[in-house]
């Protein structure tokens, strides 16, 4: 008899929040989908799922859910914003990635709304979820922008 795996600490929870946060942003953005009817999906069919025999850390519900319904609600503020860091026209937010797009969007949200959390905490896990979909420059193209972002909103 196996025993049953341990409960998903608090942080794993909100590392996970962030990354569905992102994927949700992304799906709202490419099929037109409205924030609570994704955070909906995302909380009853996708929270804790099993791929490949694999259970993914279920999300913080409470995070996940403000981050998604907050992009949505403040979406042209967190554009405006993210467009005043992008420096060159090849950086342009037309022509960005979606998910690296959504990444930023989500990571600008929690910087400006969640006064509560640490922002290195933010900092670093949203760098890390953009390394687990792209290459180094992207890293530093997160780091950058929320680093920036983070000193005019938490002075």
């Amino acid at each position: 008899m196996s025993s049953p795996s341990p409960k998903p600490s608090a942080t794993a929870r909100k590392i996970s929040a962030r990354l569905h946060a992102v994927q949700a942003v992304y799906q709202m953005a490419m099929n037109k989908q409205d924030a609570k009817t994704i955070t909906l999906e995302y909380l009853t069919h996708r929270a804790g799922m099993t791929v490949d025999d694999e259970t993914y850390v279920p999300p913080d519900n409470a995070l996940f859910s403000s981050i998604v319904q907050g992009v949505e609600e403040k979406q042209q503020e967190l554009v405006k914003t993210l467009a005043s860091y992008l420096k060159r026209e090849d950086d342009s937010i037309k022509s960005m990635e979606m998910l690296l797009k959504a990444t930023l969007l989500c990571g600008l949200y929690e910087l400006m709304m969640h006064q509560e959390i640490d922002t290195p905490i933010i900092l670093n896990d949203y760098i890390e979820i953009a390394a687990s979909f792209y290459d180094e420059s992207a890293k530093s193209i997160v780091n950058a922008i929320l680093d920036n972002a983070a000193a005019q909103y938490r002075a």
